[in-house]
């Protein structure tokens, strides 16, 4: 029991098994139960119309009996997954998809109200957890599945940790599933907390099932800080309840539980209103729920646990409420009628009931009967609403550790709850009237597992579904025996029925209403039916008297019942009943039973209980006082007189005074065949005047009874005496003198020597005994090291253990005897001990140190070797039959012995045992054992204490085959059709078998008959598998008796045993024996004749129920007859031209048919049909003119029909070609696509390794931190303040800089600063560029002072924010419109710049090269930028170029060697573009501003010694047609792949098209051509003018056409953006990761955005979304996105441009707040993005929530990092701020004199210094 005890608690760990009890047939059964292995139980769901129980695991659904006998069950994962990819999963496109279990989240019934369930919903946590339908009947067969499920079918949360609850309701009949989720932080964002789902398709709206879609939904602002978890769901009346927990963001932000309600047939959730629940106070969680009963009045029972702080963390302590389900509505009714009628607020103008879930709604003031009018909401009632008063309760029971399942019953009017806690205690709870609750009684089921949450009642409320180990009953009342302990335990459930005598359910007892039928441990009268002052008490049986007594809690009885009384099992007799006493007449004497068995004995009888005294002389025992024949011995209990007097004290009493033999003065050995005298001791022997007699009696176990007797009766049993006999058992002289000696045994030296009584012994005894003799010794051999067991037989070898303890000897080594195993004189097993080398010699006894015995067999000690084994593999499950050969392997056997008397030999793989089979000298044979790791493992092989263990060879555990397919399934009896199967580990089985086991038909026909109880054994047969590999494998099916039953196929792989109804979920089939007929059915034996050029027909039945043509082979004679068609009754052939050879010495050949054949004619199914005589007759009957008139006629009757029938098929068939054409074109079309995304991300993948060596550090060209800041600060201007120098006369020089120094400390006072900014921006001629502008100087001027710059900057923001609060506050920092938000640009730029170097620049870069290299592979239009490759639509080449990639080899000059380079380019290239793609290559790790740029240098191209010709975009070669003029290309020049060119310096400028190039800009401009009247095409012509000429129209209908249909092209793009897929989700995710701390500068400015939005009073978070949104992703990084020129010294060319805008696009829709809705009219870049932007929507989502909740950035942090990025100044940025003053110089003064705080600091006065002196400017100072 301990063993199954760890077991158990093991499998506690291990498994959550599900038990059901059931009430016992009688009180000592146990329940029935079940443990349901290898899966982690989910959920349970109840089917009330059929009893059956459905279990919902992981990876498994379960479906059981009443009684838990398993009906069926299917498997539902793992399945290929990931949560951040949507399914269907492709491992191409989702790479970081693995094997994931699939976790039951929802298990629900399809019905209809009055109607059988429909089907089972099953929704798990892979692929977004979408659902399916399974059947009631067999849970493995999926009634509805999506394959390629929409976002609108994610039902389930991803998560096994978030909570997932629903419910089913019907609406107008149609069925409905209502389901409440949690949020999860992967897969796709925007799926509300509360959805409402259709369960079947409906075509009107081409909704999918389980698809929300135009269904109601709670629709909330924020999905992370609404995150509802999830308890109960369930319909009640009209309407469904939520029960869940979240935080309350509307009051003081804690966790608190709500309960949520909508009208079950409200499709738009206007009906949506929830409450809050208080238990307690303290307790705030929902653990659990359940809909119950209390009082008759339905009640929600919730489990709730004080949370830990302001967390969602449940603590250990729990409290059960109840809510009256009443009140509850009453509460939510409130809530509405408040919102709907009083604008939220109460009389008192308090808000008592608000809009939550950040909807744009509010609480209105209706009509006062809206809510009577609309009880379920309508449009223009506010939703969702939520009351700020919670519903209270006290607790009715608290307990730790925390409750995890409740359920509750209704007894007698009684709530009884039933609650399971995390330790796997059950407690059964009295819930009493007051609301409070009494726990009676406590199960512990398992102390390792909580008890699951799903804890049902059946449809009787007798047995109680506890997933969990044991069983568990609600009530056990049987089992109380007696009224006393069944009200003792006091269990509401039970109470005791006097009448009927059992303890029992109140309603189980047929009186209960009466008075005392029914007794209750909680009634007012709580004490047992009991009888009390029985008179009298002790009456003698020869005697009748009237007996009465008292009952207490008598039962009531009607006027017509009667009791009666019965004594023992006599016959009743009526009773007198009077009130509580009853009276009875005592029994007649001759009715009473005889008395018990001992009475008959004085002792027995004069110290019983009752009045006896024992008659001595007559024997016997009576109640009389005196006796016949005098001599009484009174009872000691009994008085004899009223008065004790001193006679009656001398009178015999009790059982001191019975006479009596009790011991035995002589010794109780009796040897046979002596007289013994026996000398006995009594006491009070003188009453008997006469002899007494001893006599013996035998007794089979005691031997002897002395009994001692008068010559009257028994008296006594005295003693034992045991009579023995010396001869018996003891045959040698050893044995004889090992006898004990007081039984007198002797060895007697008679004629006969034997074993005898020693008085009987006349010749003498002899003293000693003969030397010990050995006859036996086994085994012969053993091992160096010992420990083996000797078994020595034979005579005289010892007469104890000490004799032969230390003289036993093996082979000269001393062998240890084992004292438990000694038998005297006969057998010795001692324990061989190790020799130092192989020895050999005989078994010596040596009895005491004198007398010696030697065998006659010799020992051998021997070393036994192991040298190899067979097979080296096998399966984990074990069953292979390993071959261990070696040398002297039978060491320590037996020599004559079975394989399971195999003694003292083990083997082992690792600590494994390998059962031993058979045993030879040379090799051994075992059967592995299950293993539970794949491995290598060493054998062992131990004989006794000697282990030895092969170490060169390894036997490996490999994974158990797996089989996948086997077809056919059908085969006939006579057997041998191959069946091929598919699976894994196929090879690891060393035998694999198929295998049927089967009952042949008269046996069945047996059975069949009355004779049903006849046990039958079936029969098995099985066919070796041959052609086995690791995937595929053949077997032939079994060869089975005709009209057998078939009982079961398998394949047997060693001890992996698979049916084949597993493995296509239907019976492997037998089908009768075909019937081939023969071929001249009417004279068999008499050969057909045959014409050549025809087929033999050969009839029969049953043909193709398991065959199939290429199953059959057809022979006639020696050469085939080619088997041509076969249907189930007929089979044709084609025999050869010419007659065949016969096979035997008959003349003709005949026809053979073989069904399954391995090889020819060796098939299990093989018929003769006769001999076939070919019909050579060359002379016909018919003349040569009618034979060719004949011909000729119908030559041409059949060519008239072929002809015919040629343009009839002609016709027809080329709709169908056309038709395949197009499917073909298609299919190829999607091949194509697939092929090429994989191709082109293997190239991309390749291409990036070889750029990782560059990347890292030096590798990626980041600019400088100044050039950064002025590409960021002065986008696309030229001669930016950075990068010049202060331009002034030497004479002014000095001055200036002067004026500009005290410029600089007037910036640095915040006042002026401040006024100086909204001076400008209010001029109408301040333009928005002069704002970005200013901003950028003034950050220049700033930069050393960050802090300062901050700060002001917030000042600003703040000034901003009051102006856009007072207009619509969500369109603040959209845009660049003043010059703060320049400003704040800026700022973000610097602060970021490190984060960009160390984090996100790598990603980017690595995107920036992805594209590139992507882009240059296709063909690109050089005039309008267009690409075949791309991301843009509007960018994308539409027309089908045809180009070829070329491989060029560059000669690049390395100092003084010219190294030959190649690189590859497309021959549609331009010459530009060429040299562009050779620089890139030349100077593939350099920065762009470093290389040479392209139109200073010329393309060469080099041919031989002396052919050099230069190629240019534009020269005399070029081709014009009409106004259009084309850029050449290598195309153009025809040159060849492999060719040869070098990059030259260009000597002068071209003629033609000239080229020009900014570092950072994107499109060449094409001059000088457009001059004269030609337009330049590359790839493309640019559309044309709108007039059009007639003859030009349709081809311009064609090409719209072309464009009209996008999505021909749309496989371009799809192809571009899966092969860039993983470069855009690293950049998204080095920008929007929470795994390392956000920078700083994002952490403060997000908090000072916060602090905003609580200072002016913006709750809406969708505000601060969009603030925050602006101000970083749209404001910074989109900006880094579409322009990484800013960050890197790269060039982007327009190509790469338009990439980059739409992957800019897409994150801009990343961060969004709306809701992501694609359609036809929807943008191709939104459509190709349209499953990832909810992903990185959640990404954006919890990189805010993450920021929020973390700690507020420190000020001084933030201050001490600003200081660090301080210092650049500039003179050149403040000469630049000042040309604004000077413009602006009187708005300026005049702004500055108007300030009081100005004036104090003279602010103007400063500024008018600083004019005098850089302008030289008179003013009034």
């Amino acid at each position: 029991m301990p063993a199954a005890a760890s077991l158990l608690l093991l499998l506690a760990i291990l498994w959550w098994p599900l038990v059901l009890p059931l009430v016992p047939s009688h009180l000592q059964s146990p329940p029935t139960f079940i443990t349901l292995n290898g899966s982690r139980l989910n959920h349970l769901l109840l089917d009330t119309h059929s009893g059956h129980v459905y279990v919902g695991a992981v990876n498994v659904l379960y479906h059981l009996s009443p009684d838990l006998q398993v009906l069926s069950w299917g498997k539902t994962g793992p399945k290929l997954d990931s949560p951040d990819c949507l399914p269907p999963i492709d491992p191409t496109d989702c790479t970081q998809a693995e094997t994931t279990d699939n976790t039951n989240k929802l298990l629900l019934l399809e019905e209809i109200k009055g109607g059988d369930p429909l089907s089972l919903i099953v929704c798990g946590t892979v692929l977004q957890g979408i659902c399916e339908k399974r059947s009631l009947e067999n849970v493995s067969q999926v009634l509805y599945k999506t394959d390629n499920p929409v976002d609108t079918q994610y039902v389930a949360a991803n998560n096994p940790r978030v909570s997932t609850v629903g419910v089913v309701v019907e609406q107008k009949g149609v069925l409905l599933m209502l389901v409440g989720r949690g949020y999860t932080s992967k897969g796709p964002g925007g799926i509300p907390p509360i959805t409402m789902r259709r369960l079947t398709p409906v075509a009107r709206h081409s909704a999918p099932a389980f698809s929300h879609e135009e269904l109601g939904k709670l629709v909330v602002g924020s999905y992370s800080e609404y995150n509802n978890h999830f308890v109960k769901a369930f319909h009640h009346n009209n309407y469904v309840y939520f029960v869940f927990s979240r935080r309350d963001v509307w009051g003081k932000r804690e966790y608190r539980t709500y309960v949520s309600r909508l009208c079950a047939g409200d499709p738009n959730f206007y009906s949506y209103v929830e409450v809050p629940l208080c238990c307690g106070g303290r307790y705030n969680l929902a653990q659990v729920a359940v809909l119950g009963y209390h009082r008759e009045q339905p009640a929600l029972f919730v489990a709730m646990a004080m949370g830990q702080a302001s967390t969602p963390t449940p603590t250990d302590r729990t409290a059960l409420c109840v809510y009256k389900v009443e009140e509850l509505d009453k509460a939510l009714h409130g809530a509405q009628l408040l919102c709907y009628t009083q604008e939220g607020k109460d009389a008192n103008n308090k808000e008592k009931a608000y809009i939550e879930y950040e909807v744009s709604s509010s609480c209105l003031k209706l009509p006062q009967d809206s809510l009577n009018e609309y009880p379920c909401g309508g449009e223009h009632t506010p939703s969702p609403i939520a009351s700020a008063i919670a519903l209270e309760a006290t607790p009715a029971f608290t307990w730790t550790p925390p409750i995890t399942a409740v359920t509750t019953a209704t007894e007698v009017g009684h709530t009884i709850v039933l609650l399971g806690d995390k330790n796997g205690r059950l407690h059964k709870v009295f819930l009493h009237a007051n609301g409070t609750g009494t726990k009676y009684d406590t199960v512990e089921v398992d102390a390792e597992s909580p008890i699951n949450a799903d804890l049902l009642l059946d449809s009787t409320k007798q047995n109680v579904y506890v997933l969990t180990e044991r069983k568990l009953h609600v009530a056990q009342c049987e089992k109380h025996l007696d009224c006393h302990s069944c009200l003792s335990n006091r269990d509401p459930y039970c109470g005791w029925c006097s009448l009927e005598g059992r303890c029992t359910r109140k309603m189980d007892c047929a009186r209960h209403a009466q008075l005392h039928h029914w007794i209750w441990s909680y009634g007012r009268e709580r004490q047992c039916v009991s009888i009390e002052s029985l008179h009298p008490s002790i009456q003698s049986r020869e005697e009748q008297t009237q007996v009465s007594f008292t009952v207490l809690q008598l039962p009531v009885l009607s006027k017509d019942e009667s009791l009666s009384c019965a004594f023992g099992s006599l016959a009743a007799q009526p009773a007198v009943v009077m009130e509580n006493r009853i009276t009875c007449q005592s029994p007649a004497p001759e009715q009473l039973p005889p008395s018990p068995p001992g009475n008959g004995e004085c002792m027995a009888c004069v110290s019983s209980i009752w009045p006896c005294h024992w008659c001595v002389k007559d024997e016997l025992c009576t109640h009389d006082k005196s006796c016949p024949r005098q001599h009484v011995i009174y009872n000691s209990r009994v008085s004899v007189c009223p008065l004790i007097s001193p006679r009656e004290l001398s009178l015999p009493r009790g059982p001191d005074s019975c006479p009596c033999v009790w011991a035995l003065q002589s010794s109780p050995l009796v040897p046979v065949g002596f007289d013994s005298e026996l000398s006995l001791q009594g006491k009070n022997l003188d009453i008997f005047e006469v002899m007494l007699i001893c006599r013996l009696s035998f007794h089979p176990i005691h031997f002897l009874y002395l009994l001692v007797v008068s010559s009257l009766r028994l008296i006594c049993v005295c003693v034992t005496v045991q009579l023995y006999d010396c001869s018996v058992g003891q045959s040698d002289c050893s044995q004889c003198r090992a006898v004990a000696g007081n039984y007198g045994c002797v060895w007697c030296a008679d004629e006969t020597p034997g074993c005898v009584y020693n008085q009987s012994c006349t010749s003498g005894t002899m003293d000693t005994c003969p030397p010990p003799l050995i006859t036996e010794v086994e085994p012969l051999t053993g091992p160096l090291e010992g420990g083996i067991l000797l078994t020595i037989q034979g005579s005289n070898l010892g007469q104890s253990f000490q004799d032969i303890q230390a003289g036993v000897t093996v082979a000269g080594v001393t062998c240890r005897p084992l004292p438990e195993a000694y038998r005297i004189s006969t057998s010795i097993v001692c324990e061989l001990q190790a020799s130092a080398n192989a020895t050999a010699g005989p078994v010596v006894i040596t009895i005491r140190g004198s007398e010696k015995g030697e065998s006659q067999q010799m020992f051998s000690y021997q070393n036994p070797q192991l040298s190899r084994i067979v097979p080296e593999k096998g399966p984990l499950a074990g069953g292979t039959m390993l071959t261990v050969h070696g040398s002297q392997l039978l060491t320590g056997q037996r020599t004559e012995q079975s394989s399971d008397q195999i003694a003292g030999l083990q083997a082992f793989l690792g600590s494994k045992p390998c059962l031993t089979f058979s045993h030879y000298d040379t090799r051994l044979i075992c059967r592995t054992s299950h293993s539970n790791q794949t491995g290598r493992v060493p054998v062992k092989v131990v004989f006794g204490k000697a282990e030895r263990i092969l170490d060169s060879v390894l036997f490996s555990y490999m994974e158990d085959a797996v089989i996948t397919d086997a077809t056919p399934t059908e085969s006939f009896y006579g057997g041998g059709r191959l069946i091929y199967v598919t699976g894994q580990n196929l090879n690891v089985v060393q035998q694999p078998k198929m295998s049927v086991s089967y009952e042949p038909r008269e046996r069945s026909e047996v059975r069949r008959r009355r004779y049903t109880h006849v046990s039958v054994r079936n029969r098995l047969i099985q066919e070796l598998c041959t052609n086995v590999t690791s995937e595929r494998m053949i077997c032939k099916s079994p060869k089975v008796e005709p009209k057998s039953r078939i009982v079961r196929v398998w394949f047997e792989m060693d001890n992996v045993h698979i049916d084949f109804h597993t493995i296509k979920n239907k019976p492997f089939t037998y089908h009768p024996n075909p019937d081939l007929f023969q071929l001249n059915s009417e004279s068999r034996g008499t050969p057909i004749r045959f014409k050549p050029g025809g087929v033999l027909a050969v009839e029969g039945k049953g043909l193709t129920l398991a065959m199939n043509r290429d199953e059959v082979v057809a022979q006639l004679g020696d050469k085939e007859c080619v088997v041509k068609t076969l249907d189930n009754t007929h089979l044709y052939c084609e025999p050869p031209e010419e007659q065949p050879l016969a096979l035997d010495d008959s003349d003709l050949p005949r026809l053979k048919v073989s069904l399954y054949p391995v090889s020819v004619l060796m098939g299990s199914l093989a018929f003769d049909l006769g001999p076939v005589q070919y019909d050579n007759d060359l002379h016909s009957p018919v003349p040569l003119a009618a034979q060719i008139g004949l011909a000729a006629g119908a030559a041409v009757v059949v060519l008239i029909v072929l002809v015919i029938i040629l343009m009839y098929r002609r016709k027809s068939k080329q709709a169908l070609r056309d038709y395949k054409k197009v499917l073909v074109q298609l299919e190829t079309l999607e091949i194509n696509v697939g092929d090429q995304c994989r191709k082109e991300f293997t190239d991309l993948m390749t291409e990036m390794m070889d750029l990782s060596s560059d990347v890292g550090g030096p590798g990626i060209p980041f600019l400088d931190y100044r050039t950064y800041a002025e590409r960021v600060f002065f986008p696309g201007q030229k001669g930016a303040p950075l990068s010049q120098n202060l331009d002034l006369p030497d004479s002014r020089r000095q001055t200036v800089e002067q004026g500009l120094g005290q410029l600089n400390n007037l910036l640095n006072n915040r006042l002026f600063l401040i006024r100086f900014i909204h001076t400008l921006e209010v001029q109408q001629s301040f333009s928005q560029r002069d704002r970005g502008y200013v901003a950028s100087l003034l950050t220049m001027a700033l930069h050393d002072k960050l802090e300062y710059f901050t700060d002001v900057m917030k000042t600003l923001l703040g000034d901003l924010v009051q102006q856009y609060v007072a207009k619509n506050p969500k369109l603040m920092l959209r845009r660049t419109e003043t010059v703060v938000e320049k400003m704040l640009t800026n700022w973000m730029s610097i602060c970021l710049y490190s984060f960009l170097k160390e984090v996100a620049g790598e990603p980017l870069y690595k995107l920036y090269r992805a594209i590139k290299y992507q882009v240059d592979k296709g063909p690109v239009d050089a005039v309008t930028g267009k690409a075949k490759r791309t991301l843009n639509d509007s960018h994308l080449l539409r027309e089908d170029i045809e180009y070829c990639s070329v491989t060029l080899t560059v000669l690049v000059k390395s100092g003084v060697e010219v190294q030959p380079c190649p690189v590859k380019v497309l021959d549609t290239d331009t010459i530009t573009q060429v040299k562009d793609k050779i620089l890139d290559q030349i100077y593939k790790g350099a920065a762009f501003s470093q290389r040479p740029a392209a139109d200073s240098l010329d393309l060469e191209w080099r041919s031989g010694q002396a052919g050099h010709l230069t190629l240019s975009d534009d020269d005399v070669t070029a081709i014009i047609q009409g106004r259009w003029k084309r850029i050449n290309t290598l195309q153009h020049y025809k040159v060849p792949d492999g060719a040869t060119v070098a990059l030259i310096p260009r000597s002068q400028s071209p003629l033609g098209v000239n080229q020009f190039y900014q570092t950072g800009e994107k499109t060449p401009m094409l001059e000088g051509e457009e001059e004269e009247g030609l337009r330049l095409w590359h790839l493309v012509k640019p559309s044309e003018d709108p007039e059009i000429p007639k003859h030009r129209k349709s081809s311009m209908r064609e090409r719209e056409r072309a464009k009209a249909i996008p999505e021909i092209y749309l496989t371009r793009l799809l192809s571009m953006k899966g092969t860039l897929q993983k470069f855009v989700d690293d950049v998204f995710v080095a920008i929007l990761s929470t795994k390392r701390p956000p920078p700083i500068a994002v952490r403060f400015f997000f908090d000072f955005l916060d602090d905003m939005a609580e200072k002016h009073g913006i709750d809406d978070p969708e505000t601060v979304h969009i603030w925050k949104t602006n101000s970083l992703p749209l404001r910074f990084w989109v900006n880094i996105l579409k322009n990484p020129q800013f960050v890197f010294d790269v060039q982007v060319t327009d190509s790469v441009d338009a990439v980059l805008s739409v992957i800019a696009q897409t994150f801009i829709d990343s961060c969004t707040t709306s809701e992501h809705k694609v359609g036809r009219d929807s943008p191709v870049n939104k459509l190709l993005y349209a499953r990832e932007i909810p992903r990185y929507k959640q990404l954006v989502e919890r990189y805010y929530s993450d920021i929020h909740n973390a700690v507020s950035g420190c000020y001084q942090e933030m201050n001490s990092t600003l200081t660090e990025l301080s210092g650049m100044n500039s003179l050149v940025a403040l000469h630049e701020l000042y040309k604004y003053i000077n413009k602006y110089y009187d708005q300026i003064i005049m702004s500055l004199e108007e300030d009081t705080a100005g004036q104090k600091m003279q602010l103007a006065y400063r500024l008018q210094q600083v004019a005098a002196l850089v302008e030289n400017k008179v003013t009034d100072l």
